[in-house]
């Protein structure tokens, strides 16, 4: 494996999603890159980035502060739901990440001249596994998750961008990552 020196950036949005669409994480293809004439190329996933467009008036109505948490994953296949979805042991899951919000007029508002509610990112992390090399497909995800108060809103739309490297692999390679990005744990 050796790199070319080119960059890829995806970025977009995914349909807009609910709260309570958990169980429904409906994949979203980001990349289909299938070369067929020249499988020595492939993209290794350098990084990504996610959050909500919405600020906290398009959330939707609401009558306290609230909190909610948001899974993201990178796939280079369809993932079934519980209990593969944000597993790092399938291969197919190539990057994850989790995101907090906080939405309302409590402790966290900035201490300005600001009235009405305001939306903060609390914490994020991302991790991507290093080794992986995506020669098909990427997929994003999305489950977000809160209370009762959070379950009852129009819903979110969730921002990405992944930066990715062009790659020179060996058919060999080329085998091993077709096949590593379709199974489940070659451990």
């Amino acid at each position: 494996m050796k790199s070319t020196g080119r960059t890829m950036t995806l970025s977009g949005q995914m349909p807009k999603r609910l709260f309570g669409a958990g169980l429904h994480r409906d994949p979203y293809t980001i990349l289909e890159y299938a070369n067929v004439l020249d499988i020595s190329k492939a993209w290794k996933l350098l990084d990504f980035k996610c959050w909500i467009q919405e600020d906290s008036q398009n959330l939707g109505a609401f009558s306290e502060p609230f909190q909610f948490g948001l899974d993201v994953q990178l796939a280079t296949d369809v993932i079934p739901d519980e209990p593969m979805w944000n597993n790092a042991g399938d291969n197919r899951a190539v990057g994850f990440g989790t995101l907090t919000y906080y939405v309302g007029d409590g402790q966290y508002k900035p201490a300005i001249s600001f009235t009405g509610a305001s939306r903060m990112l609390m914490h994020e992390s991302y991790w991507m596994k290093d080794d992986h090399v995506i020669q098909n497909r990427l997929d994003i995800s999305a489950a977000a998750k809160g209370n009762n108060t959070v379950e009852s809103l129009e819903g979110y739309t969730l921002n990405y961008i992944v930066n990715l490297e062009e790659i020179d692999i060996t058919a060999t390679e080329s085998i091993v990552y077709n096949i590593k990005s379709k199974a489940q744990d070659l451990s």
